[in-house]
């Protein structure tokens, strides 16, 4: 880890021994990126040693508005704010997590029940905290819950009835669903939502002043810095409407009618964040800049603090990013509690086995390498360019996979 008040700062590549004829090769990649129609802009952050080697943006923040080509569109710039999906679950959940475990406040290992007494039903009362961060507690992994609630408490009841759908620890399916219990119970033991405490206790004392939840909310009227999503939820809406596309889904798509026909700006792309939880939740619905994210992810290089502001012990985080053992059928990724650890898919073929990160469905990407004092920001905004023929998104995980083993080469040619 580096030195604990190391900030951040503008400078040249090579004053951290890398070379900037290489990272040029970045512009061209994603320029051809764009080009080919993987998502409409970007923003690269690359950040060694505290030292900000390149911040670029590229295309536009919003190039579509449903469907259609704007006559003039919305530049991206290198403080576009952006939906960073499940990036929340750990720049905002996990965040918080090691924070109250810093402060004694909770254990991973405390069953959540003790927090959250309704959550023991249908079989659910020996769930941990660590269960919910490993994606091993045995709930589903998805499910509409703008169904069956429509605001935050609504939201809690549902989800505690629900049964379990195999066994605790027996098997690691990724679950929005186990972070939304994670945010309630932040909000069990603090008395503030996920967005009141977060913003409170690490992004105010940060100087994270453009990342927030519901930023359409902010006095600052931030609508124009903020890149453009989907047109309304058109991936979300075949989920339900084709039952076994991605999920096995038991509601019809005619008994709800509340969804969204304009381009989403501002608001969660995320529909159980944005219909069931008003915007606020603990799987996704956090938006941040590059330049802000870079300053978290900078406090976390140096072990949790960032200049005289100490967010948790180091030993905490070392506990989080450490790998965990998987169940006996899930051995493809390594993961830690929250965090998913050197999965080249986005990190890269040269990351060290202790880079750790996270994607968000939106087409975020951040990578951080403790070994190396490194950290990769790829933001786009994928979702822009609507789906495909098939109803997806085209993934940007080839582009943040390919500028990360740019960056690497670029520090391992000198």
């Amino acid at each position: 880890m580096a030195r604990k008040n190391n900030s951040i700062r503008k400078g040249s590549p090579e004053e951290v021994g890398m070379s900037s004829e290489i990272l040029k090769r970045i512009d061209l990649l994603v320029s051809d990126a764009i080009d080919q129609g993987i998502t409409p802009g970007v923003v690269v952050l690359i950040s060694k040693e505290g030292v900000i080697v390149k911040n670029t943006a590229y295309g536009y923040a919003q190039k579509y508005d449903m469907g259609k080509v704007l006559e003039k569109p919305k530049e991206m710039k290198s403080d576009t704010i952006f939906d960073l999906a499940s990036v929340t679950k750990v720049m905002a959940t996990t965040q918080v997590i090691m924070q109250l475990m810093s402060e004694g406040k909770l254990k991973v290992t405390d069953k959540v029940a003790k927090y959250i007494h309704s959550f023991s039903q249908k079989g659910k009362g020996n769930i941990t905290i660590a269960d919910l961060l490993t994606h091993t507690s045995g709930l589903s992994p998805w499910k509409p819950v703008y169904y069956h609630a429509n605001n935050p408490r609504q939201s809690l009841e549902y989800i505690c009835s629900l049964p379990l759908e195999y066994e605790t620890g027996k098997d690691r399916r990724y679950s929005d669903l186990g972070f939304m219990i994670l945010g309630f119970v932040i909000e069990a033991i603090t008395g503030k939502n996920i967005d009141e405490y977060a913003r409170e206790k690490i992004y105010s004392p940060l100087g994270m002043k453009d990342t927030m939840f519901n930023p359409l909310d902010d006095s600052r009227n931030l609508k124009e810095r903020i890149a453009a999503t989907s047109w309304g939820n058109p991936f979300e809406y075949k989920m339900i409407a084709q039952p076994g596309w991605v999920y096995s889904i038991e509601e019809k798509v005619e008994d709800w009618d509340g969804w969204r026909h304009y381009t989403l700006i501002g608001e969660a792309n995320d529909g159980n964040c944005f219909y069931a939880n008003n915007g606020i939740a603990g799987h996704a619905g956090l938006f941040s800049t590059a330049y802000n994210l870079a300053i978290l992810g900078q406090t976390m290089l140096n072990g949790g603090e960032y200049c005289g502001v100490k967010l948790y012990d180091s030993w905490i985080l070392e506990e989080f990013i450490s790998p965990k053992k998987p169940p006996s059928n899930w051995n493809l990724y390594k993961y830690g509690y929250g965090w998913e650890i050197a999965r080249s898919s986005y990190m890269g073929d040269l990351i060290s086995e202790r880079a750790f990160g996270h994607s968000g469905f939106t087409g975020t990407q951040v990578i951080f390498d403790p070994t190396y004092n490194l950290q990769i920001i790829v933001l786009t905004n994928r979702q822009n360019n609507g789906v495909d023929e098939s109803g997806r998104y085209l993934s940007t995980f080839e582009l943040s996979r390919n500028i990360s083993n740019i960056v690497y080469q670029s520090m391992f040619s000198h």
